[in-house]
C-alpha cells in the first residue's frame, strides 16, 4: 500500500502527531507484513478498504510512538475495538477517505486524548443530521458558529467524536452526542459542557476544550483530557 507523510494539519497539542495520506486502491493482503503490523482476526474478514484504513491508522500510531522512543511501538486492539497503547503511553487514532492520523504521548498522569478527521458534510446532510448530533439547547451556539464556518455541523460532529475518544478511557461505555453541549467557541477552540454524570472523573458541568481546523474539504479536531 502506498503511504505518504502529510503536514496538512497543525498540531495544537504538545504530543506527537503523525498524519499519512494513503491509497486504499493499492492495498494488498501482504501490506500488513510489508509494514510489520499485526492483522487482527476481525480485520482480516473485512473488505480491503476497511483493512487499508485500519493499517494506515496503525502505521500513524507506530510512527508517533517511535518518535517517543518506545521500544515496541505497536498498537493492538481490545475486544471493544479500543486501541491498546503500550504501557506508559496514551493516544488516539482516526481516519477517513485517503487520510489517517494518530497522536501519542507519555502517560505521566491520568490523561487521555481524542482526535478526529472528517470529510465536510454536504449541506443536505448537515440539515438532515442536526437532530442526531445537536441538543435542542445548543442550537443557538450552532447558528452562531455557522456565521464563522461554512460547515458548523461537521465541526461539531468531529469535535464530539474527539470528546468521546478522550473521555472513553474514564467512562468505559458508550455515550451519545447529547452528553456534551457546545457552550462557547472562538477561531480555533470549541468549549463543551458535559451534561450528565458519566463516571467519577467525568461529571456534570465538566468543561472540555476541543481544538478545530478546517483545511480544504476536511475538518480536524483534537481534545486533551486530564482527569483530576
Amino acid at each position: 500500500m502506498q503511504v505518504t507523510k502529510s503536514s496538512i494539519f497543525e498540531n495544537r497539542l504538545a504530543l506527537e502527531l503523525v498524519v499519512l495520506e494513503f491509497d486504499a486502491e493499492s492495498f494488498v493482503p501482504h501490506s500488513f507484513e510489508q509494514f510489520k503490523q499485526p492483522l487482527p482476526e476481525r480485520i482480516k474478514k473485512a473488505v480491503h478498504k476497511r483493512q487499508a484504513e485500519y493499517l494506515a491508522g496503525r502505521l500513524c500510531a507506530t510512527q508517533a510512538l517511535t518518535a517517543l522512543n518506545i521500544d515496541n511501538p505497536i498498537v493492538h486492539t481490545a475486544d471493544d475495538r479500543v486501541p491498546i497503547w503500550p504501557a506508559g503511553t496514551f493516544g488516539s487514532i482516526t481516519h477517513t477517505k485517503g487520510i489517517a492520523g494518530a497522536i501519542a504521548g507519555l502517560q505521566d498522569r491520568a490523561t487521555a486524548v481524542g482526535i478526529d478527521v472528517e470529510k465536510l458534510m454536504k449541506d443536505s446532510q448537515e440539515t438532515k443530521l442536526q437532530t442526531h448530533i445537536l441538543r435542542d439547547d445548543e442550537k443557538t451556539q450552532f447558528h452562531e458558529l455557522g456565521k464563522q464556518v461554512t460547515h458548523p455541523l461537521s465541526v461539531i460532529f468531529s469535535a464530539k467524536e474527539s470528546i468521546y475518544k478522550a473521555l472513553y478511557p474514564f467512562v468505559k461505555k458508550y455515550f451519545g452526542f447529547d452528553k456534551a453541549k457546545l457552550i462557547a467557541f472562538n477561531d480555533t477552540i470549541l468549549t463543551f459542557k458535559i451534561m450528565h454524570n458519566l463516571s467519577k472523573q467525568v461529571q456534570t458541568g465538566l468543561e472540555v476544550n476541543v481544538h478545530y481546523q478546517i483545511i480544504d474539504d476536511l475538518v480536524f479536531t483534537q481534545c486533551l483530557f486530564e482527569a483530576k
